[in-house]
């Protein structure tokens, strides 16, 4: 299995409107991409660190699965569109569970 989690900023003074609808349209993807599996999302309630604002963390079986999700036209417009437009500083991890090493 495939973990892919993404921690991010929104740049300051954006809107709050343009934030949840971004939010909003991210919430879409596991219906878009059925690959996915066990989307999770929210705000960083963390006391120690406040770098990034929001995550999500989504599971596919396969890394061909988040392969294909990644380089999808759909994932790529919003990508260039709506979330690197209005995303200050982001980090993106994608690594493999299942007890291997």
């Amino acid at each position: 299995m495939i973990k892919h989690l993404v921690a991010f900023r929104f740049k300051p003074g954006i809107s709050d409107d343009t934030r949840d609808s971004i939010l909003a349209e991210m919430r879409t993807f596991p219906k878009r991409f059925p690959a996915m599996r066990n989307w999770a999302d929210g705000k960083n309630i963390s006391k120690r660190d406040q770098m990034f604002e929001y995550a999500f963390v989504v599971e596919f079986d396969a890394e061909a699965e988040l392969l294909s999700y990644l380089n999808s036209e759909e994932h790529e417009r919003f990508v260039k569109e709506r979330f690197r437009p209005y995303v200050e500083t982001r980090a993106i991890v994608s690594f493999e569970t299942g007890g291997k090493g």
